[in-house]
Protein backbone atom coordinates (compact mmCIF):
# COMPACT_ATOMS: atom_id res chain seq x y z
CA UNK A 1 0.00 0.00 0.00
CA UNK A 2 2.73 2.18 0.76
CA UNK A 3 4.44 1.62 -2.11
CA UNK A 4 1.18 3.01 -4.13
CA UNK A 5 0.35 6.07 -2.00
CA UNK A 6 3.98 7.15 -0.69
CA UNK A 7 2.45 7.90 2.69
CA UNK A 8 5.73 8.33 4.46
CA UNK A 9 7.19 10.54 0.95
CA UNK A 10 3.93 12.47 1.58
CA UNK A 11 3.69 12.65 5.30
CA UNK A 12 7.15 14.90 5.01
CA UNK A 13 5.96 16.65 2.07
CA UNK A 14 2.89 17.72 3.47
CA UNK A 15 4.52 18.66 6.42
CA UNK A 16 6.17 21.32 5.42
CA UNK A 17 3.77 22.40 2.58
CA UNK A 18 0.28 22.21 3.84
CA UNK A 19 -2.08 22.66 2.99
CA UNK A 20 -1.81 21.90 -0.79
CA UNK A 21 -4.02 21.99 -3.58
CA UNK A 22 -4.56 19.16 -6.00
CA UNK A 23 -1.80 20.67 -8.76
CA UNK A 24 -0.18 20.20 -6.03
CA UNK A 25 -0.78 16.35 -4.97
CA UNK A 26 -0.54 15.56 -8.66
CA UNK A 27 3.23 17.33 -8.88
CA UNK A 28 4.04 15.40 -5.62
CA UNK A 29 3.21 12.26 -7.30
CA UNK A 30 4.52 12.50 -10.73
CA UNK A 31 8.22 12.83 -9.28
CA UNK A 32 7.16 8.65 -8.45
CA UNK A 33 4.74 8.39 -11.55
CA UNK A 34 5.30 10.90 -14.31
CA UNK A 35 2.24 9.40 -16.34
CA UNK A 36 0.10 9.63 -13.27
CA UNK A 37 -3.61 11.26 -14.43
CA UNK A 38 -5.87 13.19 -12.71
CA UNK A 39 -8.91 10.40 -12.62
CA UNK A 40 -5.65 8.20 -10.46
CA UNK A 41 -5.04 10.94 -8.12
CA UNK A 42 -8.72 11.78 -7.48
CA UNK A 43 -8.82 7.77 -6.48
CA UNK A 44 -6.24 8.24 -4.55
CA UNK A 45 -7.27 10.98 -2.32
CA UNK A 46 -10.41 9.25 -1.61
CA UNK A 47 -8.50 6.54 -0.42
CA UNK A 48 -6.26 8.92 1.72
CA UNK A 49 -8.93 10.58 3.42
CA UNK A 50 -10.91 6.70 3.99
CA UNK A 51 -7.26 6.05 5.67
CA UNK A 52 -7.25 8.76 8.00
CA UNK A 53 -3.93 10.12 6.15
CA UNK A 54 -5.12 13.49 4.93
CA UNK A 55 -8.57 15.57 5.22
CA UNK A 56 -9.46 18.93 3.30
CA UNK A 57 -9.43 22.21 5.81
CA UNK A 58 -11.37 23.73 2.37
CA UNK A 59 -12.48 22.70 -0.80
CA UNK A 60 -9.81 21.81 -3.11
CA UNK A 61 -6.72 21.75 -0.59
CA UNK A 62 -5.68 19.21 1.45
CA UNK A 63 -3.48 18.62 4.81
CA UNK A 64 -2.58 15.71 7.15
CA UNK A 65 -5.15 14.49 9.11
CA UNK A 66 -3.03 14.67 12.61
CA UNK A 67 -5.90 15.44 14.93
CA UNK A 68 -8.54 13.53 16.59
CA UNK A 69 -12.33 13.56 14.89
CA UNK A 70 -14.34 16.15 17.05
CA UNK A 71 -17.22 13.71 18.86
CA UNK A 72 -19.20 13.68 22.15
CA UNK A 73 -21.40 11.35 24.12
CA UNK A 74 -25.14 12.18 24.85
CA UNK A 75 -26.33 12.73 27.99
CA UNK A 76 -29.33 10.76 29.82
CA UNK A 77 -31.96 13.50 29.60
CA UNK A 78 -30.40 14.64 26.01
CA UNK A 79 -31.72 11.03 24.89
CA UNK A 80 -35.27 11.29 26.62
CA UNK A 81 -35.67 14.92 24.84
CA UNK A 82 -34.60 12.66 21.25
CA UNK A 83 -37.19 10.20 21.68
CA UNK A 84 -39.72 12.94 22.79
CA UNK A 85 -39.12 14.98 19.39
CA UNK A 86 -38.85 11.11 17.56
CA UNK A 87 -42.35 10.10 19.19
CA UNK A 88 -44.26 13.55 18.69
CA UNK A 89 -42.90 14.71 15.42
CA UNK A 90 -41.53 12.01 13.40
CA UNK A 91 -40.73 13.78 10.10
CA UNK A 92 -39.10 17.00 11.54
CA UNK A 93 -35.60 17.72 11.39
CA UNK A 94 -33.63 18.78 14.68
CA UNK A 95 -30.08 18.54 15.89
CA UNK A 96 -28.90 18.37 19.43
CA UNK A 97 -26.25 19.09 21.88
CA UNK A 98 -24.96 19.95 24.98
CA UNK A 99 -23.27 23.19 25.86
CA UNK A 100 -20.48 21.14 28.32
CA UNK A 101 -19.33 20.37 24.27
CA UNK A 102 -17.54 24.14 24.33
CA UNK A 103 -17.35 25.09 27.78
CA UNK A 104 -15.31 21.69 28.35
CA UNK A 105 -12.28 23.91 26.62
CA UNK A 106 -13.37 26.92 28.46
CA UNK A 107 -10.53 28.12 31.20
CA UNK A 108 -13.75 28.83 33.57
CA UNK A 109 -16.26 26.28 35.44
CA UNK A 110 -20.15 26.89 34.18
CA UNK A 111 -22.67 25.80 36.78
CA UNK A 112 -25.26 25.47 33.99
CA UNK A 113 -25.24 22.65 31.56
CA UNK A 114 -27.37 23.68 28.66
CA UNK A 115 -28.94 21.60 26.32
CA UNK A 116 -29.23 23.43 22.74
CA UNK A 117 -31.99 22.22 20.45
CA UNK A 118 -32.55 23.69 17.09
CA UNK A 119 -35.69 22.30 15.02
CA UNK A 120 -36.92 22.93 11.85
CA UNK A 121 -39.27 26.34 11.78
CA UNK A 122 -42.58 24.75 10.71
CA UNK A 123 -42.04 22.40 13.97
CA UNK A 124 -40.06 24.92 16.79
CA UNK A 125 -43.09 25.82 18.23
CA UNK A 126 -44.52 22.29 18.39
CA UNK A 127 -41.49 20.72 19.48
CA UNK A 128 -41.01 23.82 22.40
CA UNK A 129 -44.89 22.63 23.86
CA UNK A 130 -43.90 18.81 23.75
CA UNK A 131 -40.74 19.81 25.43
CA UNK A 132 -42.57 21.49 27.76
CA UNK A 133 -44.94 19.00 29.18
CA UNK A 134 -41.83 16.70 30.47
CA UNK A 135 -39.12 18.90 31.56
CA UNK A 136 -38.56 22.05 33.36
CA UNK A 137 -36.52 25.48 32.22
CA UNK A 138 -37.53 25.01 28.72
CA UNK A 139 -37.15 28.31 26.43
CA UNK A 140 -37.85 29.18 23.06
CA UNK A 141 -34.75 31.46 21.26
CA UNK A 142 -34.37 33.64 24.47
CA UNK A 143 -33.18 37.29 24.20
CA UNK A 144 -30.46 38.47 26.46
CA UNK A 145 -33.10 40.02 28.52
CA UNK A 146 -34.98 36.98 28.92
CA UNK A 147 -31.84 35.05 29.72
CA UNK A 148 -30.67 37.81 32.32
CA UNK A 149 -34.27 37.58 34.25
CA UNK A 150 -35.96 34.40 33.78
CA UNK A 151 -33.03 31.75 33.29
CA UNK A 152 -30.45 30.71 36.06
CA UNK A 153 -27.20 30.51 35.25
CA UNK A 154 -26.73 27.98 37.66
CA UNK A 155 -30.03 25.37 35.73
CA UNK A 156 -29.83 23.12 33.51
CA UNK A 157 -31.94 24.35 30.69
CA UNK A 158 -33.31 23.35 27.32
CA UNK A 159 -33.25 25.89 24.72
CA UNK A 160 -34.51 25.59 21.42
CA UNK A 161 -34.04 27.77 18.28
CA UNK A 162 -34.85 27.30 14.50
CA UNK A 163 -32.58 24.92 12.57
CA UNK A 164 -31.13 26.42 9.11
CA UNK A 165 -31.66 24.87 6.10
CA UNK A 166 -28.05 23.45 5.17
CA UNK A 167 -27.13 24.17 8.84
CA UNK A 168 -23.70 21.64 8.82
CA UNK A 169 -24.82 18.22 10.90
CA UNK A 170 -24.00 14.87 11.17
CA UNK A 171 -26.42 12.27 10.59
CA UNK A 172 -27.72 10.30 13.39
CA UNK A 173 -30.80 8.40 12.78
CA UNK A 174 -33.76 9.27 10.74
CA UNK A 175 -34.31 13.08 11.08
CA UNK A 176 -32.25 13.27 14.18
CA UNK A 177 -28.43 14.95 13.72
CA UNK A 178 -26.02 16.32 15.64
CA UNK A 179 -23.86 19.60 14.97
CA UNK A 180 -20.29 19.72 13.21
CA UNK A 181 -17.69 21.45 14.88
CA UNK A 182 -18.25 24.49 12.35
CA UNK A 183 -22.00 25.05 13.38
CA UNK A 184 -20.74 25.15 16.64
CA UNK A 185 -18.11 27.46 16.79
CA UNK A 186 -20.51 29.80 14.31
CA UNK A 187 -23.27 29.69 16.89
CA UNK A 188 -21.17 30.22 19.65
CA UNK A 189 -19.36 33.40 17.66
CA UNK A 190 -22.60 35.21 17.09
CA UNK A 191 -24.73 33.26 20.45
CA UNK A 192 -27.71 35.63 19.07
CA UNK A 193 -30.25 33.68 20.16
CA UNK A 194 -28.27 32.97 23.08
CA UNK A 195 -26.52 29.93 23.96
CA UNK A 196 -24.79 30.76 26.80
CA UNK A 197 -24.25 34.27 29.27
CA UNK A 198 -20.25 34.61 28.27
CA UNK A 199 -17.77 37.19 27.36
CA UNK A 200 -16.17 37.61 24.03
CA UNK A 201 -12.93 36.92 25.70
CA UNK A 202 -14.08 33.65 26.81
CA UNK A 203 -15.75 32.74 23.60
CA UNK A 204 -12.05 33.33 21.98
CA UNK A 205 -10.36 30.94 23.87
CA UNK A 206 -13.30 28.49 23.76
CA UNK A 207 -12.77 28.54 19.77
CA UNK A 208 -9.01 28.81 20.03
CA UNK A 209 -8.71 25.36 22.51
CA UNK A 210 -11.31 23.90 19.86
CA UNK A 211 -8.99 24.83 16.74
CA UNK A 212 -6.00 23.77 18.36
CA UNK A 213 -7.58 19.68 19.05
CA UNK A 214 -9.46 19.33 15.62
CA UNK A 215 -9.30 19.70 12.36
CA UNK A 216 -11.88 22.30 11.23
CA UNK A 217 -13.22 22.82 6.87
CA UNK A 218 -13.03 26.13 6.57
CA UNK A 219 -15.11 25.96 3.29
CA UNK A 220 -18.30 24.32 5.82
CA UNK A 221 -17.36 27.37 8.06
CA UNK A 222 -17.56 30.01 5.93
CA UNK A 223 -20.49 28.69 4.07
CA UNK A 224 -22.65 28.57 7.13
CA UNK A 225 -21.40 32.26 8.87
CA UNK A 226 -22.60 34.15 5.70
CA UNK A 227 -26.02 32.06 6.25
CA UNK A 228 -25.81 33.41 9.02
CA UNK A 229 -24.43 36.58 8.29
CA UNK A 230 -21.56 36.85 10.50
CA UNK A 231 -19.68 38.75 8.28
CA UNK A 232 -16.01 39.89 9.23
CA UNK A 233 -16.54 39.56 12.78
CA UNK A 234 -15.32 35.54 12.70
CA UNK A 235 -11.80 37.17 11.33
CA UNK A 236 -11.50 38.37 14.88
CA UNK A 237 -11.23 35.07 16.15
CA UNK A 238 -8.95 33.77 13.85
CA UNK A 239 -11.29 31.40 11.33
CA UNK A 240 -10.85 32.40 8.27
CA UNK A 241 -8.28 31.16 6.20
CA UNK A 242 -7.06 32.67 2.88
Amino acid sequence: MNSTFKINELQYYLKYHQPVDTSGLLSFYRKFDGSLSYNTLRWRIHELKKLQVIYSPKRGYYALKDKTAFTHDSTLEMDHIVRTIQTSLPESKFSIYSTDWLTDYSDHTYPCHNIMIDVEACSLTSAFNQIKQSHENVFLSPEESIYEHYISPKSNNIILNKLYVDAPVNHVDSFYYTPKLEKLLVDLILNDPLILMISKPEIKTIVSNLQKAYHINYSTLNRYSKKRYLGERITKYGLLQA
